[in-house]
């Protein structure tokens, strides 16, 4: 007898035609609540695979309550997904905290792997090093934002960071200011119609930033050493 479990979700960060077949098939068969970030936005990506079930909120500022009633579907026999707006789930949201206490409660957790920001834009960038920090959504505050900048200056390889359309231009300046010399590559809107790549060193930034546009959610990858291609370096 199969027991009852939590599936983590990753879902598409654009276009809903990357979700994999399993995680489909799994939507459409086997899970029987899906808790998500924003149930509109769920609604839409299960409308487009002609999917209807049960959508129930659990965001950020969701208290452990909410957590709690989550285990107690999976611990009643039921089949329980979680997906968050886009992306795979435990990076920037409550994902990991789900996780963490479903685990501890020794609720079965299984991974239905997809798209991610992360991984998509490390993907083109072109960067030839192996080792990568995700520093995720900085701080709001100015100096805050800086200071995790400089602590993340300490990696060498690729850096990656997400930033909203509304503070995108402050944040650009910033690694202009901490990376003066390092190579930038900047996504916008990834998967979808009017998505835009950009590449550039981060001396170059004013000129970027005079033709940016403002919309839509940005990833940006900097690579924290001299750029180098070698067909001497080790696979």
């Amino acid at each position: 007898m199969t027991t009852s479990a939590l599936y983590i979700i990753a879902a598409p960060i654009g276009n809903p035609d990357d979700m994999t077949i399993r995680a489909v098939n799994m939507l459409r068969d086997t899970i029987d609540i899906i808790y998500c970030e924003d149930t509109r936005q769920t609604g839409r990506i299960l409308s487009h695979f002609g999917i209807s079930k049960p959508l129930r909120s659990l965001h950020m500022h969701s208290d452990d309550r909410k957590i709690r009633e989550l285990i107690a579907e999976v611990e009643s026999g039921k089949n329980i997904g979680y997906m968050t707006d886009a992306g795979t789930p435990g990076l920037s949201d409550p994902g990991s905290r789900i996780v963490a206490i479903a685990r501890s409660e020794g609720v079965e957790v299984i991974p239905l792997p997809g798209v991610s920001a992360l991984t998509t834009l490390v993907s083109v960038s072109g960067f030839p090093d192996k080792s990568v920090l995700f520093g995720g959504f900085l701080s709001k505050k100015p100096g805050r934002r800086v200071n995790e900048l400089k602590r993340m200056r300490e990696h060498e390889g690729i850096l990656v960071i997400y930033e909203s359309p509304h503070r995108i231009r402050k944040t650009l300046t910033d690694i202009k200011e901490v990376f003066p010399d390092r190579e930038v590559v900047i996504g916008r809107e990834m998967t979808k119609k009017f998505e835009e790549y950009i590449r550039l060193n981060a001396a170059d930034m004013d000129e970027v930033l005079e033709k940016l546009t403002e919309k839509g959610e940005f990833a940006i990858a900097i690579l924290n050493k001299e750029l180098k291609f070698s067909s001497d370096e080790e696979d």
